[in-house]
């Protein structure tokens, strides 16, 4: 689609070429007068609009072959051939120019080749850059989901499902509790076989004093027996 919009592009600057250098020599009233056209008057005004002609001949020649000066030069050059497509079939059909003979027959093919030049050159300009817009956010699309990069808000999305894991940092104590004792000596790996942990404190056993607790009488010498009193309190109330 652009390859044809480009060859237009370039035949139209041909075409627009030719017109410049004809409207440049209008000081000669002897070509006018073999091609049966009417002449500018002044002629000045014919030469500055040949010089224009030739350099939009110029513009759409380089749009031609530079992509990125395709589309807007090809929008713009459809407009100023429809209008003056439009301007000439007006002159022509409501202002009884001062046109006899063959000049007749090239200023309605003037027309008509600026309005063919118009009609091809809108559309496919038009499509031309729909089709790059649509190309450009393919390729953004691509690129924003391609593997390794991840979206701006996938960080925000995860955090905000999961808020704990995402903001409670807990420190690892692997290292303490497996190559560092309490006050920072290096200590051995623990093992499974032992049940007691260093934190654990054991109570520690007291003994109660003489005479507090059954089997702690005080007996004097003199009342000791080899057997024990009837009520003594390891003694069988059975036996």
């Amino acid at each position: 689609m652009k390859v044809l919009l480009r060859a237009v592009l370039f035949f139209d600057a041909l075409f627009d070429l030719m017109l410049g250098i004809v409207l440049l020599i209008s000081p000669f009233a002897t070509f006018y007068a073999a091609l049966q056209l009417p002449q500018p008057q002044p002629a000045l005004y014919g030469q500055l609009l040949g010089v224009g002609m030739i350099g939009f001949a110029a513009l759409m020649g380089r749009a031609a072959f530079q992509g990125a000066l395709t589309v807007p030069v090809a929008r713009t050059v459809g407009w100023v051939n429809l209008v003056s497509a439009l301007l000439i079939g007006g002159w022509l059909m409501f202002f009884q120019l001062p046109v006899q003979g063959a000049g007749r027959i090239w200023l309605p093919l003037l027309a008509v080749m600026l309005g063919f030049f118009a009609v091809l050159q809108l559309p496919l300009a038009a499509r031309v850059r729909n089709r790059e817009r649509e190309e450009r956010l393919r390729q953004e699309m691509q690129a924003a989901q391609a593997p390794g990069t991840a979206s701006p808000l996938a960080g925000m999305g995860s955090a905000a499902d999961h808020p704990a894991s995402a903001t409670t940092d807990y420190p690892d104590t692997t290292a303490t509790n497996r190559g560092f004792g309490r006050n920072g000596t290096t200590a051995g790996p623990s093992t499974p076989s032992s049940t007691v942990s260093p934190e654990i404190r054991r109570e520690p056993v007291i003994t109660p004093p003489p005479g507090y607790g059954p089997g702690t009488e005080v007996v004097p010498d003199d009342q000791r027996t080899d057997k024990p009193s009837p009520h003594h309190a390891r003694q069988n109330p059975y036996s």
